[in-house]
């Protein structure tokens, strides 16, 4: 199985899991036990399902986290800043660091948080290139530090969301 498949396979699996999280917590801890081994099974790696949230590691160190309880994980590259002011509800990262994902819901509108992170990823050394404004979204992207940053950030039913994906290279 090539590395962007078994990415995919992980990442499917998360969401999948994400989903029974309430249901397969709630019903105990043999119940639970089972299910964290069984999809731990399935991608070669650590599943550990919480009340508030899942988080995968298979065998090549892409971890995922999904919940209320999300962390940057250590393998999260240094050189792309964190979002501050927001909290974190969901986070991949390839083992080497070399792609991340992450989603942070934010307080205030979409302007405002996407204004708040570009600042952050220029302090970082990051140069914007690209950006885009329309009604309850704005977005762009950003080059430095050997990655590539592309920023989405939405408002809609009263949330604001900032997606964050950074690839190497």
């Amino acid at each position: 199985m090539t590395i962007t498949r078994h990415r995919v396979a992980t990442s499917a699996l998360a969401a999948i899991l994400a989903l029974g999280v309430p249901v397969i917590a709630g019903c105990g801890g043999a119940i639970q036990n089972a299910a964290e081994e069984a999809a731990g099974n399935a991608v070669g790696g650590d599943v550990n399902i919480e009340d508030d949230g899942i988080s995968v590691t298979d065998s090549n160190g892409n971890e995922i986290q999904l919940g209320d309880d999300v962390s940057l994980p250590d393998n999260w590259p240094s050189a792309v800043p964190a979002f501050e002011g927001g909290q974190l509800k969901s986070v991949m990262v390839a083992g080497d660091g070399a792609s991340v994902n992450a989603v942070w819901q934010a307080d205030g509108t979409a302007d405002e948080a996407a204004k708040a992170y570009g600042a952050a990823l220029e302090a970082a050394g990051f140069t914007p290139g690209d950006m885009t404004s329309t009604a309850g979204m704005t977005g762009g992207d950003y080059t430095g530090n050997g990655y590539k940053v592309n920023v989405v950030v939405i408002a809609a039913d009263g949330t604001t969301s900032v997606m964050v994906n950074a690839e190497k290279g």
